[in-house]
Formats: structure tokens, C-alpha cells, sequence
């Protein structure tokens, strides 16, 4: 018999370490969430939706141009669309494609470095619709941007903007193209995380809120885990096999009480095709959530389940599958943006400047070209 490969030896000591673990409860670090014990009672089908609500996704993408330790420019693309149903809707008012570059520099103040971001928009007009610069400047040492004890990397501090550009047009969108009753879906949770950050979420669910838009969110991917190191949704997925839904579109809810107030939602698990294997992390704006029947409830998310039987991924939103679509950078689009700026720095006669600092960290591309 020949010796095992690592590999074989990788899978057998995974295996092992994951094999028979009980499914354990709901856990959160931080105490203000109030975490609720599971019950197969919990889980709820999601009945067959007979609305007329238009459903409206929302997502950003962005595309580091050129950096060096000190500065960086990035290209950022928000996209939303709109649905009724399975018809598609045309923007009314706000564009449906946003571009702007952001621009990210650090400076010395006193004894500490800062990050400064000032936003370009692609259009001029669009300025309108994006967050503040003065927003966007950090202490290099902020917690909220820093891993670990390190000093926060300037391209952290440059995709904020993405993340701030994106809860400034969803309140944007609240107030201008959405209508009482609509759906907006953000892609992700509705948790801040980023100093700043909360006012602008604040803004969207303020504008969600006096216009009747209900305000949610949809994860592809939860890192929450049970007690017993499962991931959160994974357990609930096994969890359901017990429950009369487990054929069926289904949500489980409640799982926790949140106080926190950077994180404004109620959470549910939702498994929005009965053919899928994914379970998703599903959020409402709390303020909205407490107020809604369970009626009003199950319409949100039928509506949502409703939009998820696209034969790519069953059980994914497709509107959500279609704003990453478009608002996704690809690469070729990297490579003519740094011809854009190289041509632009070499006609002003800044390029050998602006080249020296890029030097300093683009080793690595080098050595992957050898």
C-alpha cells in the first residue's frame, strides 16, 4: 500500500475536526445582540407572492487605477435596477450607472499620518450624488479601518468611498425613484462598520422611512457562527430538515435581538427556492420591522423569493445577480484606465514624479511577469 499524499492527510485531518458537531445555538461577541435559542418553530414557508411591489437592487463595484503607499486612485461604479415582477423597469430620475475616481492621499498632521479622499465623478452632474470628501478623511490609526495593530492601508481608507457612495444613492433612491411600498435590496447587511459610515446609512433609512420604501439587505456570504463553531446559516439549513417547510421556500426568524445601534435590522434566514442548497442572511430595517405584521412580512420576502428562480442560481435574487453584472470593473477596463492616466500624468509632466512612489510597493507585479 503506497503512502498517503499531504492532501489525502489535509482531508482526513479536516474531516475529522468537522465530523459529528452538534449544531450548538445562536452566538454574538458583542452583547448588545440578544441572541434567541433555536426552534424548528420558528421556520415559516414563504408563500406564493400575489403583489405588485417594484423590487429595486443596488450595488457597487470599484477598481484600484494606480497606487503607491502614500496615494491611490480607484475607479467606482454603482448600478441599480428595477423590477415588477419579471418585467423590468426604466430609471425614472436618478442615473442608473454611477462613475466617479476616488482619489486617496496621505498627509502628515502634527505626529499622525492622514488619509484625506477626494471624489471625481465621471460626469459632472453626478457630484450631487455622492458623499462629502470631508467625510472620507482618516486618521491612519483609526480602529475602524486598522488590522490588527497595524496602521490602516490607504486601500481600505479608498474603498470606504464605495461603501458610503452606495448608502448615499439607496437614500437617494428612497426619495426620488422609489415609491410607498417599493422594496429596495441592498447587496449586503445593513451593518456600519467605518467611522463615518453610520451617517450616511442613517440618511437611507430616514429617506426609506418618510417615503415608505422598505429598507432591506441581502449577504452572499455570513462569517456568524453557533456556539459550537458551526456557521450560523448552516446550522438553520440542517436545522430546517426538522421542520414541516424543509421541502419548501422558507424563512426562519427570529434569531436575534440587535441593539446596536451601527447595525439597524432585524435578521432572518431565508432560503428563497426549494430546489436550492444556499440559505442567506436576509435583513429589515429594524424601525420598519417592528411595525410590519408577520402578513407584511412574508409579502416582503415572497417578493423576494419570487425574483430568485433565474435557472443561473436558483435561489438568488437575479436582480442582485444583474447589478453585479454591471457594476462589476473588469480587469481590461484596469489596463485602459492606466493607459488613460500614464497619457494624462506624461502630458502635464507629472509621470516621473508620480512613478517614483509607485515604485516603492510594485514589485510584485514584476516578479510575475518572470
Amino acid at each position: 500500500m503506497g503512502k498517503s499524499l499531504p492532501m489525502d492527510r489535509v482531508v482526513e485531518k479536516l474531516d475529522g475536526r468537522l465530523r459529528d458537531v452538534p449544531l450548538g445555538e445562536p452566538t454574538f461577541a458583542d452583547a448588545r445582540y440578544a441572541p434567541i435559542s433555536f426552534d424548528a418553530g420558528h421556520f415559516h414557508q414563504i408563500p406564493e407572492y400575489e403583489g405588485d411591489s417594484v423590487l429595486c437592487f443596488l450595488d457597487g463595484g470599484n477598481m484600484e487605477v494606480v497606487s503607491a503607499p502614500n496615494f491611490m486612485i480607484e475607479l467606482t461604479r454603482l448600478y441599480f435596477n428595477k423590477y415588477r415582477g419579471k418585467r423590468r423597469l426604466n430609471p425614472n430620475i436618478i442615473p442608473q450607472r454611477i462613475e466617479f475616481y476616488t482619489i486617496c492621499c496621505a498627509r502628515p498632521k502634527g505626529n499622525k499620518i492622514i488619509y484625506e479622499t477626494e471624489l471625481v465623478p465621471v460626469k459632472d452632474e453626478w457630484i450631487e450624488l455622492l458623499p462629502e470628501s470631508v467625510d472620507m478623511t482618516f486618521n491612519s490609526m483609526d480602529r475602524t479601518l486598522m488590522t490588527g495593530l497595524q496602521r490602516a492601508s490607504i486601500d481600505v481608507v479608498a474603498r470606504s468611498a464605495r461603501v458610503f457612495a452606495e448608502w448615499r444613492l439607496a437614500g437617494l433612491l428612497a426619495e426620488r425613484e422609489l415609491e410607498k411600498g417599493d422594496i429596495l435590496i441592498r447587496d449586503g447587511s445593513l451593518q456600519t462598520f467605518v467611522t463615518n459610515e453610520r451617517k450616511y446609512a442613517n440618511y437611507a433609512y430616514k429617506a426609506a422611512m418618510e417615503n415608505g420604501v422598505i429598507f432591506t439587505g441581502l449577504s452572499k456570504t455570513s462569517t456568524l457562527f453557533t456556539s459550537t463553531g458551526q456557521p450560523l446559516v448552516s446550522a438553520i439549513n440542517e436545522l430546517s430538515a426538522t421542520s414541516p417547510c424543509s421541502s419548501q421556500a422558507w424563512y426562519y426568524n427570529p434569531i436575534v435581538h440587535i441593539k446596536q445601534p451601527d447595525h439597524r435590522a432585524e435578521m432572518y434566514a431565508v432560503k428563497l427556492c426549494p430546489r436550492s442548497s444556499y440559505v442567506f442572511r436576509f435583513e429589515i430595517l429594524l424601525d420598519q420591522a417592528e411595525k410590519l405584521r408577520k402578513e407584511e412580512k412574508d409579502l416582503i420576502i415572497a417578493a423576494l423569493s419570487a425574483n430568485s428562480k433565474d435557472i443561473s442560481f436558483p435561489g438568488y435574487p437575479y436582480g442582485l445577480i444583474d447589478v453585479d453584472r454591471f457594476a462589476r470593473v473588469e480587469m481590461v477596463e484596469r489596463e485602459a484606465q492606466e493607459l488613460q492616466f500614464m497619457s494624462a500624468a506624461s502630458a502635464k509632466g507629472v509621470w516621473t514624479k508620480i512613478q517614483r512612489f509607485i515604485k516603492a510597493s510594485d514589485a510584485h507585479v514584476t516578479l510575475n511577469k518572470i
